[in-house]
């Protein structure tokens, strides 16, 4: 035999509303927050850089991207064209491509490509200028 529930002492009927409406609240909570975990992560992004020109020696310096942020890397050419592929997790935003000619001056053209969209191009021509790619 059950107990029927007992009334309240002020004659009204007992609420039960609040309580499931908390459930309710709390297990609908948990589904989104379960849903939002289980998401797939961005996939990654290549970001691609290209130097072409004609000039005896020419120094580039470009980002790179890991789980710490950017860094950046320097590299002489003397010869061209050059091409660097970077993998970064998920989207990507700034970023430096900056190709300078050396004393013996000459012409440089950077590009920089993010999956496969070209989003900055330069120039520059003489000794020691710059082609600047920078802010991607």
């Amino acid at each position: 035999m059950t107990e029927a529930a007992l009334p309240d002492p002020h004659g009204r009927p007992a609420r039960r509303w609040p309580v499931v409406a908390g459930a309710a609240v709390l297990v609908l909570g948990a589904v989104a927050l379960a849903v939002w975990a289980a998401r797939p992560a961005d996939p990654p992004s290549v970001v691609v850089y290209e130097v072409s020109g004609e000039a005896r020696d020419a120094t580039v310096t470009y980002s790179t991207f890991d789980e710490e942020g950017s860094a950046t890397r320097q590299v002489e050419l003397t010869s061209f064209p050059w091409y660097q592929e970077v993998r970064v997790d998920g989207e990507v935003s700034g970023g430096v491509l900056t190709v300078t000619i050396g004393p013996t001056g000459g012409s440089v053209a950077c590009k920089i490509s993010v999956d496969g969209v070209e989003r900055k191009s330069a120039t520059a021509t003489g000794p020691l200028t710059s082609a600047l790619c920078n802010g991607f």
